[in-house]
């Protein structure tokens, strides 16, 4: 059973990533280990930054998208940043959800934040 269950549970090594607006596609892989705490140790470098969310998403292109893995992310937070807001608002939660972190379980860390400190 053993080799079976690997098998099924293994999933493709890349992702196609679909902008909403544009149609257009990118592949992505899927991040190891090391990738994602690299990632979140980035996007908690982040905080309270006003381009944060360009900044995050030209990371996790620069690190995981198959086709632009040599680009500059300065050139890569540029062209992120003349995207329409649909497209450009689409690229983190995608990555989000290839970590497996739903919209829900976001909106719940949310709105758990935010009951703590309005009881303070």
């Amino acid at each position: 059973m053993g080799k079976l269950l690997e098998k099924y549970t293994r999933p493709a090594k890349t992702v196609e990533f679909e902008f909403p607006l544009s149609g257009d596609k990118l592949k992505f892989n899927r991040p190891s280990v090391g990738q994602i705490k690299t990632l979140q140790e980035f996007g908690g470098a982040l905080e309270g930054d006003l381009s944060g969310d360009v900044k995050m998403a030209a990371k996790v292109i620069k690190m995981l998208c198959v086709d632009l893995k040599e680009e500059s992310e300065a050139n890569i937070r540029k062209d992120i940043g003349e995207l329409e807001a649909p497209d450009r608002g689409a690229l983190l939660p995608f990555y989000f959800e290839l970590l497996g972190i739903t919209k829900e379980d976001v909106w719940e860390s949310v709105s758990r934040n935010l009951q703590k400190t309005t009881k303070n």
